[in-house]
């Protein structure tokens, strides 16, 4: 076995250096499989039943409600498709911006929107930028929440009619990855 090269005294102080980035390097990449593991996933909020009765008589309160009393019905038709007896009313807030009402598809009661989510720029063929689920408290909006950055997948976890916030994945407005990507 060949000896081992001497490092010179003017080249210590770049192994050293050399040493310490190699050293955050694989930090980072622990950091990111951590984060990854960390991820929230629908399957991990499953709720108690799904209602798949008739949706209740809509109690729409606003006048901006009962002038689109049309679209309000048109969802509420649909029936059950989040958190196990809500429907999600979709809501644009401007150019790239939404929020949302949930229709207790059990009362016929709208709980209003909590927050509104825009800023995504690039984005993949089937994106939406809220995602959810009928047998699942949790859901995901793509973007900046409230207009304050950080951009990204944002979690949050329904519960008794309030949102609680989970981590935030942030992609800077890059949504090309798809959020199951992500789950996995």
């Amino acid at each position: 076995m060949p000896p081992l090269p001497i490092v010179s005294q003017h080249m210590k102080p770049l192994v050293h250096l050399t040493f310490c980035a190699a050293l955050l390097a694989l930090s980072c990449l622990e950091a990111d499989a951590q984060n990854r593991k960390r991820v929230p996933r629908f399957e991990d909020y499953p709720v108690k039943e799904i209602y798949t009765g008739k949706t209740a008589p809509l109690a729409l309160d606003t006048e901006d409600q009962r002038s689109s009393s049309t679209y309000y019905q048109a969802i509420a038709d649909g029936g059950t498709s989040f958190a196990g007896h809500y429907a999600i009313v979709m809501l644009s807030c401007g150019t790239n911006c939404s929020a949302i009402e949930y229709l207790d598809t059990e009362s016929g009661k709208l709980l209003p929107s909590e927050i509104t989510n825009s800023g995504w720029k690039q984005i993949h063929d089937g994106f939406r930028d809220i995602e959810f689920r009928r047998a699942s408290r949790l859901i995901v909006f793509a973007g900046e929440i409230d207009q304050k950055r950080p951009s990204g997948w944002h979690f949050f976890l329904f519960t008794d009619g309030k949102l609680k916030r989970l981590p935030t994945i942030v992609t800077r407005g890059d949504f090309r990855k798809p959020l199951r990507d992500w789950m996995k």
